[in-house]
């Protein structure tokens, strides 16, 4: 009696179970950045070192140069530190690096507390001419510093200013917020230079005192000039969201990144 062997396919019963899908890989969100660390390191600190530690005699006198270096190395310690948590670089640390460098380095040069002053109104007379400036250009300085990519959901903004055709009024806002930021820099670059004269007018340029003095104009500019020039941004900010939400009819959740 002859029998015929099953075939493979049909020895094999059919399996009904679907497809396992593999979920794609979530990208881990980049670390938060401590806020108090940042200015810490990045201001407080540099500044503290440049007013107290400048001196050629007493305790903790490292010197005009010596302090110079050493204040420098909290920004760049911060920016190595930061980019190593969050594989970003860190605006305020290249800032704080860049202001340590010029205020110090220009304290150690025999240079009269006039062209310091200049010196100091220049930095946001500049920014203000950037800001000002680019409004007409693809990429506004403005929308760089306000709307934050990290903190706002910038696509969903843009797709609900196209669906309700508020293109127009949303370039109102911006033009808007351009100015008070210009202004703001402007007002900076006035105080700068009054503040910068008041405290270096009678120092020897190239002194440990004007070096000293450059620390304390510094640290004070913060207070005098840094405050109000934060209120104007925190301002411009302020105007920007509520005529966002005004404009596309998002609400605060909507606009805002979710955390």
């Amino acid at each position: 009696m002859s029998s015929e062997e099953p075939s493979a396919a049909a020895a094999t019963p059919a399996s009904n179970t679907p497809p396992v899908s593999v979920p794609p890989a979530v990208k881990p969100a980049a670390k938060q950045e401590n806020p108090l660390m940042n200015l810490l390191l990045n201001v407080l600190i540099p500044v503290v070192i440049l007013s107290n530690l400048s001196k050629t005699e007493g305790f903790l006198a490292l010197g005009p140069k010596v302090a110079l270096v050493v204040a420098m190395l909290f920004p760049i310690g911060y920016q190595i530190y930061d980019y190593q948590q969050r594989r970003k670089w860190n605006l305020f640390s290249l800032i704080g690096f860049v202001s340590v460098l010029l205020t110090g380095g220009l304290g150690l040069m025999t240079m009269s507390a006039v062209v310091f002053a200049w010196k100091e109104a220049a930095v946001p007379l500049i920014l203000a001419a950037l800001i000002f400036f680019s409004h007409k250009t693809k990429k506004p300085l403005v929308k760089s510093l306000l709307l934050n990519p990290d903190i706002m959901d910038v696509p969903k903004i843009e797709k609900a200013i196209e669906t309700g055709n508020q293109r127009a009024g949303f370039e109102r806002l911006l033009w808007t917020s351009t100015l008070l930021l210009t202004f703001s820099m402007l007002m900076s670059a006035v105080l700068n230079y009054f503040l910068a004269m008041y405290f270096l007018a009678d120092k020897v340029p190239g002194s440990p005192a004007f070096t000293a003095a450059i620390g304390r104009q510094t640290g004070w500019g913060y207070l005098i000039v840094g405050v109000p020039s934060l209120a104007m941004m925190g301002y411009a900010l302020f105007r920007l969201f509520k005529g966002i939400k005004n404009l596309t009819g998002l609400d605060s959740e909507q606009i805002m990144m979710p955390r």
